[in-house]
């Protein structure tokens, strides 16, 4: 279990354009549709905690790896997830700086931009469906909106008070 957490979650690392935003799809088609290791609420869950802790969202494989094999599981998936991007990242700075200027690789960029959104767009659609199972969320999710939108309210505290109603709500 330990090795396969570790192996997925460097295939996630791999796979991971556009940074871990990017690679939430992929993190639930493996976590939760291939290896059942979380549920989908679960995995919901997951998302939120990365949101909410300082640093990556892929921390979300932390979570998982926890879920999946306990305190070792979870310290797999983390370097599986992270060892070898910090290690590429670390081996490919200076050569990247020459090739910033290359046609071809800024028309990568501008291709994948979009395609991350739209994976974003797949991420958030199976994230509603999941966190909408009573009614009152659906009043959470639009306070919280219009919250972000209209005030200058940090993003945490909106984070923590709609955490705070799911309690109330749920009980």
């Amino acid at each position: 279990m330990t090795w396969e957490l570790f192996w997925r979650f460097v295939l996630v690392s791999v796979l991971a354009f556009g940074g871990g935003q990017a690679a939430l799809p992929l993190v639930e088609r493996i976590a939760v549709h291939e290896t059942t290791w979380v549920t989908a609420e679960d995995f919901s869950a997951a998302v939120a905690f990365g949101y909410v802790t300082p640093g990556p969202v892929l921390i979300t494989a932390t979570f998982i790896g926890y879920r999946a094999g306990g305190p070792v599981g979870a310290v797999a998936a983390t370097c599986g997830v992270f060892l070898l991007p910090w290690f590429l990242a670390a081996a490919a700075a200076r050569a990247l700086k020459r090739l910033l200027h290359h046609r071809w690789l800024q028309g990568f960029g501008r291709g994948a931009g979009p395609a991350v959104v739209g994976l974003l767009g797949v991420t958030a659609l199976s994230l509603v469906q999941q966190s909408f199972a009573h009614w009152a969320y659906f009043g959470v999710a639009g306070l919280a909106l219009v919250v972000s939108l209209r005030t200058k309210i940090h993003p945490v505290l909106v984070l923590v008070v709609g955490s705070l109603l799911g309690v109330v709500i749920g009980k």
